[in-house]
């Protein structure tokens, strides 16, 4: 009779890789398994045997471990991250190990020696989604260990994980640069801050102006619900939850409780219910200068509460998302070139990307080739580094070899390397588009917008390319909700309700909406306009638009360039249609 081998059992699990792997090994293979081996030997192994924990995989830039309990699972996460901050001192940082872990407390499946099952799944996603030296656990590990270790956590908001069907509820553990952390809530929330390079944002709990205090739960979960969507900015840090609430109707001054929180800004607001009408304010302060950013107010019918609820949360995490990033760059102008970080970087490139200027778009790619060399893990330089090789790919600007091939190897990097990154799948389906591959532009856009509903220009964006594809109420619909979340959003976003008009035959309305879109240096601008005007009539007009156009766009080839943007049939040979009746050789 042959003996039953599998078994089942919960226990806490501890995944385990080195950022930047390939890389490292790529430069020196020999020092890298030398440094590793040594890590493991002086740090890593009797960490997890002090802790008593169970290494059942070894693989080359990994580790996978099982604990019976989830507190010495974290405890030994703590240490090793702790430990190889002190080892990695003297070392270079190019040439630095550093590790990124997640844990998680479920239901394993134990084979022989090995582990399965969503219990392992989920520390090995999580671990994916950690910050290079960092810790995330899962909500379950969260909830298991609560007040039995003094340790502060980061909420990072509900996380879509790969091949796991319900959302998980992720938290980062705050580490300090020594030992094992015993931080304030000052010290833990400056650390995440200081960690990430990104501008830090803390939310403080709205004021329940309204005369009914039981209204309070309004106001609470209004903000509650702001902090979960601007967590979906991979560009910001937000400070947890559990931080700000600590300032629940305490009368402070906004900017030395951004000091005391460690963020460089911080909300504040205030709900006031009346009757059937709501009103909502809200106000974004620089801690440093405490200066007022932005300031914004919201009146509503309360109709359904929690649809205006929703509504609201939408609208000031995308107003806010929009103003931190631009209050960060105009910070970050004001730096010295070699004082740049990789996130300065980063800011500076996506200003030239929206210019379609060859030298712009040339001052971009340096700037995020500045950003990859200084942190290689960086997903979101990967991927406007894809943007800007797509721009290449458009518009013919001092293109390299191949530049849809470069495109496509950073967008899915960016991806790789975050895979919860919106603007990261925003742009690998715009490459998908260009490649005309259909079905892979509309699961990457789908995904997109999944990830971050509220980030302006990933929607627009989007919605853009829906209606290059002859889907033109869902691109118009996205530009519309782009144009809601970002009301000072770009000319371009008109260009969507351009093609929806051209396809529609409101060829005066196609006019006005590229006018609309201000963009003259642009030579799809005169390319649409003169399309519409041919359509109308209009000859003596649309041959200046064409002329125009050809000024921008020397050796203009109307059907190379229109196949290669458009999606269907049936609108390309509508826009050549156009040009030939403006004047243009198709």
């Amino acid at each position: 009779m042959v003996e039953e081998r599998t078994q089942r059992r919960l226990a806490a699990i501890l995944a385990a890789d080195v950022v930047g792997y390939s890389r490292l090994m790529g430069e020196d293979e020999t020092g890298t398994l030398a440094a590793l081996k040594q890590h493991r030997a002086m740090l890593i192994d009797p960490t997890i045997a002090e802790h008593r924990g169970r290494i059942v995989k070894l693989m080359g830039d990994g580790v996978l471990v099982e604990f019976a309990s989830v507190v010495d699972a974290v405890e030994c996460a703590v240490g090793i991250q702790s430990g190889m901050v002190e080892r990695n001192a003297d070392t270079p940082d190019i040439r630095r190990i550093t590790f990124r872990i997640g844990i998680n407390l479920g239901d394993i499946i134990i084979d022989d020696d090995d582990i399965y099952g969503d219990g392992v799944n989920v520390a090995a996603r999580l671990e994916g989604l950690a910050a290079p030296g960092g810790v995330y656990v899962s909500e379950k590990v969260f909830e298991e260990v609560g007040n039995k270790l003094d340790l502060e956590f980061a909420d990072m908001g509900e996380q879509s994980l790969k091949n796991i069907d319900a959302p998980v509820r992720v938290y980062s553990i705050i580490l300090g640069n020594g030992a094992p952390p015993r931080p304030t809530a000052s010290k833990a929330t400056s650390a995440i801050a200081s960690f990430s390079g990104k501008p830090s944002v803390a939310v403080l709990p709205f004021a329940n102006m309204s005369t009914n205090p039981d209204d309070e739960y309004f106001s609470d979960g209004l903000t509650e619900d702001i902090i979960t969507e601007l967590a979906r900015f991979r560009e910001l840090a937000v400070i947890a939850r559990n931080s700000t609430f600590q300032f629940k109707n305490r009368a402070a001054d906004v900017a030395s409780v951004g000091r005391e929180l460690g963020a460089r800004y911080v909300v504040e607001g205030s709900v006031r219910r009346a009757s059937e009408r709501i009103r909502i304010n809200a106000q974004l302060v620089e801690v440093d200068s405490g200066t007022h950013v932005w300031a914004d107010r919201w009146d509503r019918d309360i109709g359904d509460i929690f649809a205006v609820q929703d509504e609201l949360t939408r609208m000031i995490a995308a107003n806010l998302g929009v103003r931190v990033q631009n209050a960060a760059l105009d910070q970050s102008l004001q730096k010295h070139p070699s004082d740049l970080d990789a996130y300065d970087c980063v800011l500076r490139a996506r200003r030239f990307t929206t210019l379609l200027d060859a030298d712009e778009q040339a001052k971009a790619r340096d700037l995020l080739e500045q950003a990859i060399e200084l942190d290689p893990g960086y997903s979101q330089a990967h991927a406007l580094l894809a943007n800007v090789y797509l721009a290449e790919h458009r518009f013919g600007s001092n293109p390299r070899p191949d530049p849809i091939g470069r495109a496509l190897r950073m967008a899915r990097r960016a991806v790789e390397l975050d895979p919860q990154n919106a603007y990261a799948h925003c742009w690998l389906a715009i490459v998908h588009f260009f490649q005309h591959e259909n079905e892979s532009f509309e699961a990457e856009a789908q995904r997109a917008l999944a990830l971050n509903p509220n980030d302006a220009e990933t929607v627009a964006e989007i919605g853009h390319f829906y209606t290059w594809l002859g889907h033109f109420e869902r691109g118009v619909a996205l530009t519309r909700q782009a144009m809601a979340l970002n009301p000072l959003h770009p000319g371009w976003y008109y260009f969507s309700f351009a093609h929806y008009h051209y396809d529609q035959r409101d060829y005066a309305q196609v006019v006005a909406d590229v006018e609309k879109a201000d963009m003259p240096h642009f030579y799809w601008t005169h390319l649409m306009k003169a399309a519409a005007l041919g359509q109308l009539g209009k000859t003596e007009r649309a041959a200046d638009a064409l002329a125009r156009m050809r000024e921008l766009k020397p050796g203009f080839s109307a059907r190379e360039e229109i196949e290669k943007w458009t999606g269907t049939p049936e609108f390309a040979a509508h826009l050549l249609e156009g040009l030939k009746k403006a004047g243009q050789i198709v």
